[in-house]
């Protein structure tokens, strides 16, 4: 057996000679980058060799990180066998300050709340009422309550007046169910708080909320631990065919993410754990199965079905999350495997289901969900757009972490670029790569098929240049910053799955894509995208009306903590939502094979409808 001791972190454990080094560091959520799950593709699982002996360097690793590094220690986790026992140092980068947007949105009911909180006190009744101490308790619940489920020991708990006349309690309920009963003083009244997450495949965002007056205390958002298992859901669902055992970890991770968020809200908030009593939670299908603990194998081989797909409820203490053990925990309704929570959150959130325009809802991500609403009714599928957009796959790509490259423009003769926090330059995350496509489209550096291409006359052809074998487009010399021809094979593989499936929902509704007079983008990426580009490359359709939203998955769930009505409003949109699957269509290879292209047709309908023209 080998020992593995982690320097700068006190942790040491033990593994057998067959066992991997990648797949332990994996489980034990010690590597946060390993976009691609240990194939060797995207050499984040970056370590450093201090002391022993492991196998020889791949060419996975010479591609990725050069002999000079690799003289200096440095390996991939997921290409190496132990040779004896070793002291390694994991390099973290700032990966948790994370460019995100949270956008304003409409107030929760507070009269409609699910649970609430109320001091009473049970006095016991004259003996010919011929009531119960739990039938006073009830009585002064008002009519919000029908006859509620207790669980026996709060019974126990209202015992506890015994000889005495009457006595004071502080009660946690739902109009079915008794959540929370303790003993208080006259006057003493603990803090009533929620906590909403939007639990993505990349990013973990929260927002915790006074429910006694609907403010938000605090919002944050900081990289899903599960990325060490892959960027995308099918790498997640890959892992636990593999290993059984990878479920229970994922959860783990996803837990231990949220607790992290949840520590620190309550921090900052001055508050206590034990005062949040109302968790709500909404994710994609794939993400909502493994937080509850439940395979989603199912979802990953034909045809595609989850294990459920109606919300759900559950218990604080039954996860392990940083709140009152006794919290309720509710899960968002999703509408098929690859439509999920996040995006019936989103949707009710800004009342697109019921828009009078026709609609194209789009949450851009590793997962890409279209929405189309036409007249009442709503369509919707779910693409394989990949972890391009969040800087996977991508050879100096990144996340929208400071230093990332977010835009590009060519104007006055130079080539203009920003980082995320003004710092020089990291990497590239997805929209400074969308922003730099459509850029050499506008100046003919690109062809239709993607090929790059020089133009003598031309200043920026001067950046154009051949280095292993391929041309690759130069952003920056100092650092030396480039997009190679890979990456733009990538970017488009990512944008024809999506406008594949708009496509594909467009045919479904009778309708064409002028047809479309609102584009609403979602999520923190969708936020910091420039229209302008997107339009250019096809990502997005050209429309009048073309809006971001921010995290509209976030909203929702904080309208989760507040409303009765807007949960029962999401199970109706979840039921009525017509799911097209795109891998059972037979016309999807030759739309997705024609969306592949590079037009200039939808840009300039764009242009003129903006007035650019």
């Amino acid at each position: 057996m080998f020992k593995v001791e982690i320097l700068d972190q006190g942790k040491f454990f033990v593994l057998e000679p067959t066992q991997s080094l990648f797949e332990v560091l994996q489980q034990k959520g010690l590597l946060t980058e390993a976009y691609c799950g240990g194939k060797g593709l995207c050499g984040k699982c970056l370590i450093q060799i201090i002391e022993g002996e492991v196998s020889p360097p791949t060419s996975f690793e010479f591609r990725h990180l050069g002999e000079d590094k690799i003289r200096q220690g440095f390996r991939l986790a997921c290409q190496i066998q132990l040779q004896s026992s070793v002291k390694v140092r994991i390099p973290h980068e700032d990966t948790f300050s994370l460019q995100t947007a949270f956008y304003g949105y409409h107030q929760g009911l507070i009269r409609d709340l699910p649970l609430r909180k109320k001091r009473v006190v049970v006095r016991k009744p004259e003996l010919a009422e011929g009531l119960s101490l739990q039938e006073v308790l009830e009585k002064q619940l008002g009519d919000s309550v029908s006859v509620p489920e207790w669980d026996i020991n709060y019974l126990r708990v209202l015992g506890s007046i015994g000889s005495e006349e009457a006595k004071s309690f502080e009660v946690v309920y739902g109009r079915e169910k008794i959540w929370h009963i303790a003993e208080s003083s006259q006057g003493e009244s603990g803090g009533f708080l929620g906590v909403a997450f939007d639990l993505g495949t990349t990013t973990l965002a929260c927002e915790l909320v006074d429910l006694e007056s609907g403010t938000s205390l605090y919002r944050g958002a900081t990289l899903n631990r599960q990325a060490s298992f892959g960027a995308d859901v099918l790498s997640r669902i890959e892992a636990i065919q593999r290993h059984p055992d990878n479920l229970v970890a994922l959860q783990k991770a996803a837990i231990s993410t949220m607790n992290q968020l949840i520590q620190e809200a309550i921090e900052k908030a001055g508050r206590s754990f034990q005062d949040i009593f109302v968790v709500s939670v909404a994710g994609n299908t794939v993400m909502e199965h493994i937080f509850w603990g439940v395979s989603p194998v199912s979802i990953g081989v034909a045809p595609y079905v989850p294990v459920f797909v109606r919300s759900s409820v559950g218990l604080g203490e039954e996860l392990e999350l940083l709140v009152h053990p006794k919290a309720q925990v509710y899960l968002f309704p999703s509408c098929a495997g690859y439509v999920g929570g996040d995006i019936v959150s989103g949707l009710v959130a800004f009342e697109i289901e019921e828009s009078e325009e026709t609609t194209l809802y789009i949450d851009i991500g590793t997962n890409g969900e279209i929405v189309l609403v036409h007249e009442g009714k709503i369509w919707c599928c779910g693409t394989a757009a990949g972890p391009a957009f969040e800087g996977a796959q991508i050879r100096q790509g990144m996340r929208a972490t400071p230093g990332a490259v977010s835009s590009v423009s060519f104007r006055d003769g130079d080539l203009i670029w920003q980082t995320v926090g003004g710092e020089p330059p990291r990497g590239i995350c997805g929209t400074g790569l969308i922003d730099a496509l459509a850029m050499l489209l506008e100046n003919d550096l690109l062809s239709p098929t993607g090929r790059l291409l020089e133009a003598a006359s031309h200043p920026l052809s001067e950046r154009i240049e051949e280095e292993g074998g391929e041309k690759v487009f130069v952003l920056s010399r100092e650092p030396r910053l480039v997009i190679t021809q890979k990456d733009i094979s990538q970017l488009q593989l990512a944008k024809a799955a999506l406008q594949a499936g708009r496509t594909i929902l467009l045919k479904e509704a009778g309708l064409r894509e002028e047809d479309i007079q609102r584009v609403v983008l979602a999520g923190s990426f969708g936020s910091f995208i420039n229209p302008h580009s997107a339009v250019k490359i096809g990502l997005i359709p050209p429309a009048k009306r073309i809006e971001s939203v921010g995290n509209a998955c976030l909203a929702g769930a904080k309208e989760a903590l507040l409303s009765e009505r807007f949960r029962k409003r999401c199970e109706e949109l979840a039921r009525k939502a017509q799911y097209i699957e795109l891998s059972g269509r037979s016309d999807f290879q030759d739309v997705f094979t024609h969306a592949l292209f590079f037009e200039n047709r939808e840009y300039e309908q764009f242009t003129r409808l903006s007035g650019n023209l």
